[in-house]
Parts: structure tokens; sequence; C-alpha cells
């Protein structure tokens, strides 16, 4: 555990060992988020590629699902009008 002040500016330094630690380098963003009246928890916010192309979402907008067959628009409402009424 390290301490350190804040300055005229609202500005914390973070110490050299808990920046490599938490990989946090300038430029990153971090959350701070309240706990109580006198503390906080710090996130920090990782944007890298690597994870970014992991991400499931970021998966299916990228490389959306490919089509087996195409199904014209009239033939789709006449598939759904016959599932309606079997229901």
């Amino acid at each position: 555990m390290s301490t350190s002040k804040v300055d005229q500016k609202n500005r914390i330094v973070i110490d050299k060992k808990t920046r490599l630690k938490t990989h946090l380098k300038a430029g990153d963003i971090v959350i701070i988020e309240p706990i109580d009246d006198h503390s906080f928890k710090v996130n920090v916010l990782d944007f890298t590629p690597e994870t970014l192309e992991d991400d499931p979402a970021w998966q299916m907008l990228q490389k959306p699902a490919k089509l087996k067959k195409y199904v014209p628009p009239e033939k789709l409402e006449e598939i759904m009008e016959e599932t309606i009424w079997q229901e």
C-alpha cells in the first residue's frame, strides 16, 4: 500500500509499483467509484484490440452471420402467416 497527496487541481499521483502491477500508463481511462464518505474504488478500462476482438457483441457487429439461402420478403410473410395460424 502506498500513500499520495491530492494537489491543488485535485490530482493524485499513483506510485510506480502500483502502475506496473495494474499496467496503468499515461492516457488510460479509469472509473472512480465512491464506496463511502472516505473511500473509493478505481477500475482501469481496457480497450486493447485483443480484448475487443474477443467480445461477442463486437464479433456480431464486425462479422455478421451468413445466410444459408435467400428468402424473398413475400415468401417470408407467407411463412410467418402460416406459423401464426398454426399456433
